[in-house]
């Protein structure tokens, strides 16, 4: 038995609500799932590194952008179901301020630590491998980590620790020469000596 001509606009709006809260909710979904995918890539020692920017904080913080706009939507939908008394007014003030507390937070935090990792890519002459060096400081001392990239997962091949947070590959003090199946780094560690590791990207 089919609906009634007259019906059909409103059981479309309904699919569309319902699909608009599915998609809602699988972004919160995806929110709470990708810290524990983090987690487990840095338990299994690996990074993640999508493109040239896309940092594990990175990502978090658009994920956190997106999560706040889907609960202000949430939010403002059951807003719409109430009797939009001074209660429920109060109810959806509070819950918007208190979403954009948690944003401003997991932002500042996202952000700040983004801020002390530095990632520089360099490609083999023949394409066939990449390597990605990463400067990670801090007040009083830093350290430079030579990872092999596969796809968005970094695998480490070498670390090097420098002097008083230096980052040699932003100051240019540093040169990286290919080799067969492999790469040789040599860094400046700011305290006036250098440091030379040789590492295989074969796989093993």
């Amino acid at each position: 038995m089919t609906a009634p001509p007259g019906d059909r606009p409103a059981e479309l709006r309904r699919w569309v609500q319902r699909a608009g809260r599915r998609c809602l909710y699988g972004l919160l979904v995806l929110w709470l799932a990708f810290p524990c995918a983090v987690l487990i890539i840095w338990w299994m020692d690996c990074d993640l590194l999508l493109g040239t920017r896309g940092t594990p904080f990175y990502i978090q913080a658009l994920l956190n952008s997106a999560a706040a706009l889907c609960g202000l939507t949430l939010a403002a939908l059951r807003y719409r179901g109430t009797e939009r008394a001074v209660r429920d007014r109060a109810v959806l003030l509070l819950t918007a301020l208190g979403i954009a507390l948690l944003l401003f937070c997991g932002n500042t935090l996202c952000r700040i630590f983004d801020s002390v990792e530095e990632y520089h890519s360099f490609s083999s002459p023949d394409g066939t491998h990449t390597v990605v060096i990463m400067e990670n400081v801090s007040l009083i001392s830093g350290q430079v980590t030579l990872f092999e990239r596969r796809g968005p997962l970094l695998y480490p091949r070498a670390r090097i620790k420098t002097d008083d947070g230096f980052r040699p590959v932003c100051a240019g003090t540093y040169s990286l020469t290919w080799q067969d199946g492999g790469v040789v780094l040599t860094v400046s560690n700011g305290a006036g000596w250098q440091e030379t590791v040789s590492v295989s990207l074969d796989g093993r």
